[in-house]
């Protein structure tokens, strides 16, 4: 199977607005809100028509976590799906290592066994940049992340990499899902215009 995956997006509508297409995936876990908890994982802007930007999914997935808000965090770590990664206390101060298995086999794990107020956020990472967070995960408490090789397009006005989608201005609360299961290159596009609306289409993938 192959380690990444090729993406090429090409703008082929008529939209003057320069929109801002971002990309992000979801967490299959039942209670996972898109547009409150999505992460803008990448921004493809000012791509005009006929223009085009290519980019690498890549299959393997870092986790880390951060606390007081952001300032401070952890090594990241390459994961594995099944695994358990537990932020904890030791004599060097507070750090993250994996340590076992999931309680499912098909999710990510992350534990907080370090007593800091506010406790902190658990992140994934695709290609170093962040794809999925869960934002305050308490003393004693988890994270779980589910991953399917899935990705959501949209269009906005103002969005900025990895920041949560709902602090972006959305042209749509309607996203394209790809599915990249068995796939080694693809090509997307941008279609329509602004009287009959806008679409995202595969054109080919191998």
């Amino acid at each position: 199977m192959s380690t990444e995956i090729k993406i090429t997006y090409t703008n082929k509508s008529m939209n003057k607005d320069l929109p801002t297409v971002f990309v992000f995936t979801k967490n299959e876990i039942p209670t996972f809100d898109a547009l409150k908890e999505g992460v803008a994982w990448r921004i493809i802007p000012d791509i005009g028509r006929g223009s085009s930007s290519s980019f690498v999914f890549p299959i393997s997935t870092e986790v880390g976590a951060t606390w007081q808000e952001g300032v401070n965090k952890t090594q990241i770590l390459l994961s594995d799906i099944g695994k358990r990664y537990t932020v904890s206390k030791n004599d060097t101060g507070i750090v993250l290592a994996q340590n076992g298995n999931a309680s499912d086999t098909k999710s990510i794990e992350v534990n907080n066994d370090a007593n800091i107020p506010d406790g902190v956020s658990a992140s994934l990472y695709k290609d170093n940049k962040l794809m999925m967070t869960k934002k305050i995960v308490g003393y004693g408490q988890k994270a779980t992340f589910v991953l399917k090789p899935k990705l959501y397009w949209g269009i906005a006005s103002e969005i900025q990499e990895g920041e949560l989608i709902n602090s972006a201005v959305l042209n749509t609360d309607h996203f394209f899902e790809q599915d990249l299961e068995g796939v080694s290159e693809v090509n997307i596009s941008l279609n329509g215009n602004a009287e009959d609306g806008y679409s995202f289409k595969i054109d080919s993938q191998k």
